[in-house]
C-alpha cells in the first residue's frame, strides 16, 4: 500500500464512515501511453456519488418506517415513528455537512443535475448526465503529457477524492500507472484498503464493474494485472477486470 493512499484514507475517514464518496459504477476505462510521453485517456459509464442507502430515498415519510419483534414485521407506534425520523434526519444532516465540507454535491437531485452541468463545462467532460440515486452517466477524453502528475477525475469544488486513475512520473524517466479506485464490492472498501481500522463499519462499498485497460508502446516493467502483457498493433497491451471480487489495485510501471 502506498504511504500517499494510507493518508488520502485518512483523511477521507469521516466521509467514509458517513458513506459520501465518489467512486466508478459501471465503466469501461482505456489508457494509451506513448514512449514519447504522450497519452490519451478514455472513461465511459457511471460516476457515483455514494450516498448511505438509508439516505438515498429521499427526505424522510412515515413509511420508512420499521418495527419488529424476534424477526416479525408489525406496526411502529407513534413514539417509534418518531425516534426514527429524528434518527433520520440527524445522520442526513450530518452527511449533508460532510458532503459540503468536502465540495461534494447535495443529497437532492436539483444540486446534482446543477453539479452535472458545472462539470460538463470542463475540459475533457464530452458528456455528463444525472441520472438519479447519485448516479451520473459520463463520457470523458483526455489528452495529455506524462511530464507531471495526472489524476482522474478532477471535479470543481472537491477538496478531497480517491483518484480513479492516477499517472505518476518518476525521476528515472518511468511512469507508474494506479488505479485506487478500481476495487471489488466485497467487504467495506476502506477498511480492506488499510486506511481504516479492521472492524470499521462503514457504509461505503464499491460500485465498481468493467475493464481497465493500458495500451503501450513503452516497456512494461512490473504490472499486477491476472493475464499478463499481451500484444497489440501499438505494442502491449494490459487489462484489470473489475467485480465484487476484485481485490487489488491495478498497478504497473512503464519506462517511456
Amino acid at each position: 500500500m502506498h504511504h500517499w493512499t494510507k493518508r488520502l484514507f485518512a483523511l477521507a475517514a469521516p466521509l467514509l464512515l458517513t458513506g459520501c464518496l465518489w467512486g466508478p459504477g459501471k465503466f469501461t476505462s482505456d489508457l494509451t501511453l506513448r514512449k514519447d510521453g504522450n497519452f490519451v485517456l478514455d472513461y465511459r459509464g457511471e460516476l457515483v456519488l455514494q450516498i448511505p442507502e438509508d439516505q438515498n430515498t429521499g427526505p424522510w415519510t412515515d413509511a420508512k418506517a420499521k418495527c419488529a419483534d424476534a424477526g416479525k414485521v408489525r406496526a411502529c407506534t407513534k413514539a417509534e415513528v418518531a425516534d426514527q425520523r429524528t434518527a433520520y434526519e440527524k445522520k442526513r444532516q450530518e452527511a449533508e455537512q460532510m458532503a459540503k465540507m468536502f465540495g461534494l454535491p447535495g443529497l437532492d437531485d436539483e444540486s446534482n443535475r446543477a453539479f452535472a452541468a458545472k462539470l460538463s463545462k470542463y475540459a475533457g467532460w464530452r458528456s455528463v448526465t444525472y441520472r438519479g440515486h447519485g448516479v451520473f452517466d459520463v463520457d470523458y477524453h483526455f489528452e495529455g503529457r506524462a511530464t507531471q502528475d495526472f489524476l482522474f477525475p478532477a471535479l470543481p469544488d472537491n477538496d478531497l477524492l480517491l483518484p480513479f486513475i492516477a499517472i505518476r512520473r518518476r525521476a528515472d524517466g518511468s511512469v507508474l500507472v494506479t488505479a485506487p479506485a478500481f476495487t471489488g464490492g466485497a467487504g467495506p472498501m476502506a477498511a480492506r484498503m488499510g486506511g481504516l481500522p479492521e472492524g470499521s463499519k462503514t457504509d461505503m462499498v464499491s460500485h465498481a464493474q468493467g475493464r481497465f485497460t493500458v495500451v503501450t508502446d513503452g516497456e512494461i516493467l512490473t504490472n499486477n494485472s491476472e493475464d499478463g502483457a499481451a500484444p497489440h498493433p501499438i505494442g502491449r497491451q494490459l487489462h484489470w477486470d473489475i467485480g465484487a471480487a476484485s481485490n487489488k489495485i491495478p498497478e504497473t510501471l512503464i519506462r517511456l
